[in-house]
């Protein structure tokens, strides 16, 4: 692999930034594995970052715990849950706010500008791939969806994949701000459906959009370390038992997104994407990469 002619190093990251910078002679090359190196991975938890935050809805909670708690200046800008539905439309909405957030960057005093982009999402359906920003690094957790942030860490999903097979997860957030399988949302479903499409057609389309339920066996009910309400994991339990699934209650950890808002973004766990790359799907258990816009040797790396 090699870099493009005319190519230096960023600031922050070892990735080419434009030939004639000051940085021009400092380019490092890229980890065998994807990665980057870049200063960033390395801060100490005491070194203080001024971060804007991309976060899906359903982390609320967590995230403005960890935020009103971080010796880092956090700014977060939050996206509606659902998305990662319809993964062009969680990549357009992504890619929109980086926009945003580079554009006020540059109208914010040198002392006040963000030190990086934090995305508080996992692969999340390939919502995350082609994900750029032009100056600022983007770190991203390596992880397939929020359930590993939720647990504490990609290899804890990992190995409780293995023990529940066909489980459905719910915990807090997703039942405050998803659609959450339950006989009462399948009642407002249905009723939308009839008040859309008729009576007639209704259970037709309730089939059509509920056939994925029938891969589940298993309830998985996280914990949030915060405290839960009671009724969370009621409505968790009621939903194994109205859809005769077996239940289990699960540990949850915040150390995953302790992380993601303090730092540092170890490369085992996150991949930082340097100013200037572009986010790809890998299929290992690293879930991502970064490759430079536009260099195809990079791409077959």
């Amino acid at each position: 692999m090699r870099a493009q002619a005319g190519w230096g190093s960023h600031p922050a990251c070892g990735f080419p930034g434009r030939a004639g910078s000051a940085h021009e002679n400092d380019w490092r090359p890229p980890l065998p594995n994807g990665g980057f190196s870049c200063k960033l991975t390395r801060r100490k938890r005491g070194r203080r970052m001024r971060v804007a935050l991309i976060g899906c809805m359903v982390m609320n909670r967590e995230i403005s715990h960890l935020v009103a708690r971080s010796r880092n200046t956090v700014r977060v800008w939050w996206l509606r849950q659902g998305l990662h539905d319809t993964p062009d439309i969680l990549r357009s909405e992504l890619q929109r706010t980086v926009d945003e957030v580079e554009r006020e960057n540059g109208l914010l005093p040198e002392h006040l500008r963000f030190s990086a982009i934090v995305l508080a999402y996992g692969l999340c359906s390939n919502g995350v791939v082609g994900l750029r920003s032009r100056s600022l690094p983007v770190a991203v957790p390596r992880c397939d969806d929020c359930i590993s942030l939720f647990l504490g860490s990609a290899e804890r999903y990992r190995e409780l994949f293995r023990e529940m097979p066909g489980a459905y997860w719910y915990n807090a957030g997703w039942i405050e701000q998803a659609f959450t399988p339950s006989r009462e949302n399948y009642a407002r479903q249905r009723a939308q459906y009839a008040e859309e499409y008729g009576e007639e057609n209704a259970d037709y389309l309730m089939e059509c959009t509920n056939s994925w339920m029938g891969k589940y066996q298993r309830c998985g009910f996280i914990t949030c370390p915060l405290g839960d309400r009671p009724e969370h994991e009621g409505y968790a339990r009621q939903a194994a038992e109205d859809f005769g699934w077996q239940f289990r209650k699960v540990e949850g950890s915040m150390e995953y997104l302790d992380a993601l808002v303090n730092g540092p973004w170890d490369d085992a766990r996150f991949l930082v994407c340097p100013p200037g790359g572009v986010i790809e799907a890998e299929f290992s258990e690293r879930k991502l990469r970064c490759v430079p816009a536009g260099l195809d040797d990079f791409a077959d790396g």
